[in-house]
Parts: structure tokens; C-alpha cells; sequence
């Protein structure tokens, strides 16, 4: 099981227009220190960070700001296509790194991740990746609690395939542009949550949901 964190707008979006970075809105929305700080609080709750390709790709993430002394940084995604070009931040070796691949991933760029000390694994068949056997793999590595900040897609087919537990989210005090990508991007089912706790920070609003999912017994 993983669980979720991001940002969203009141009308359910999660980047500032289409195609933007979701790490503007902290400027843009002028982000008060405590919040930044309870969203770092809770990625040191876990033992990886992880997020989709796309991100990677859009955001150029390091996924280390809330690194501190004797809380070491984990982060992964996975990259079946090896689309993550090579100077990516992800790979600037500044925390232990995991990829998931495919058995079609090209050589070269696991030849390329080996010289990086990037950690691969394979979770899929030739070319796709299977998320429950990402998330397997993570947790056969030792990284059993994962926090997953991902792009509107990725928590879908996350959802969809019920691999989350619980959803932390940082509610802005904004309306964005209703074409950027929203929390969870394309068709689904209802997905029924429970409102586990509330907190107000300024004007932003911390909220934590579990799903059926995680109320089961695989729940934590």
C-alpha cells in the first residue's frame, strides 16, 4: 500500500496552468514557512518519496529539501522508456535512488543508472510497468512505507487499482486554470474516502483520508 501527497486547489487542480510546475504555487500563493515545513515533516514519516516520470520531466525534482541529519532521503519513480533525460536533478546522486525498469529499458540507460549508483529493479513485462509490482519491489528493498507525490494520472491508476491507503493533502486558497491537471486525471470509479483529520494553517488546510482500500486489513 502507498499513500498520497500534494497540493490542490479548491476546483481540484494541482498545477498552476497546463503544463506548469506545481513547485510555483509556493511562490505564487506566498506558501507560509509552516506549511512547506508539515509537508516536509510528513515525507521524513516515510521511507521514500516517490514520483511518476512526468514529474521528473516536468518538475526537475531533487525530492531532498526535507532532508535533515539522521533522516536520510529516498526517492524512486519508475522509467520503463527512459524518458528521464540524463542531466535530470534525480540523478545528481545527492540520495540513495531507485528506478523502476522494464524488461525492454534499454541497456544503455541502465548501463547509465549502475554508473550513477542508481538502484533497478524490473516491475513490468516488455515495455509497461506493473504499479503493484513497483510498489512490491520498493518494499522488498527495505521501503515498506511510501509516500507517492504524483501527477493527476498516476494517483488515478493508483487509486483505480487500489494500492492507496491514505491521501494527504494541502489545500490551497486558490482557483487555478481548470485545463492543468487535476489530483486524479481520468476515468474512475467513485473512490468513497473518510476524513481522518483537519488542520488549518493560515489559510491553507491540512486534511488526511484514508480510502476503502486502506481500511482493509492491508491497511497501517
Amino acid at each position: 500500500m502507498l499513500d498520497l501527497l500534494t497540493a490542490v486547489a479548491v476546483n481540484g487542480v494541482i498545477a498552476p496552468a497546463p503544463g506548469g510546475v506545481s513547485t510555483d504555487m509556493v511562490a505564487m500563493l506566498a506558501t507560509p514557512p509552516a506549511v512547506m515545513e508539515w509537508m516536509y515533516a510528513l515525507r521524513r514519516r516515510y521511507d521514500a518519496v516517490a514520483v511518476g516520470p512526468r514529474t521528473v520531466l516536468l518538475d526537475d525534482p531533487t525530492l531532498t529539501s526535507h532532508g535533515r541529519p539522521g533522516a536520510p532521503v529516498v526517492r524512486a519513480t519508475f522509467d520503463p522508456a527512459a524518458r528521464i533525460p540524463r542531466h535530470a536533478r534525480f540523478f545528481d546522486a545527492s540520495a540513495r535512488t531507485l528506478v523502476g525498469v522494464a524488461a525492454d529499458t534499454p541497456r544503455s540507460y541502465l548501463d547509465f543508472l549502475a554508473a550513477r549508483g542508481v538502484e533497478t529493479f524490473c516491475c513490468g513485462g516488455a515495455r509497461r510497468i506493473d504499479l503493484a509490482a513497483f510498489a512490491s519491489g520498493l518494499a522488498e528493498r527495505g521501503l515498506r512505507r511510501v509516500v507517492v507525490e504524483g501527477g493527476g494520472r498516476l494517483n488515478r491508476e493508483l487509486l483505480g487499482r487500489g494500492l492507496v491507503d491514505r491521501i494527504h493533502l494541502v489545500l490551497l486558497p486558490a482557483a487555478l486554470d481548470s485545463r492543468a491537471a487535476n489530483l486524479f486525471d481520468g476515468p474512475g470509479a467513485p473512490a468513497r474516502l473518510t476524513l481522518e483529520s483537519c488542520e488549518q494553517l493560515a489559510d491553507f488546510l491540512l486534511l488526511r483520508y484514508r480510502t476503502a482500500a486502506g481500511a482493509g486489513p492491508a491497511g497501517h
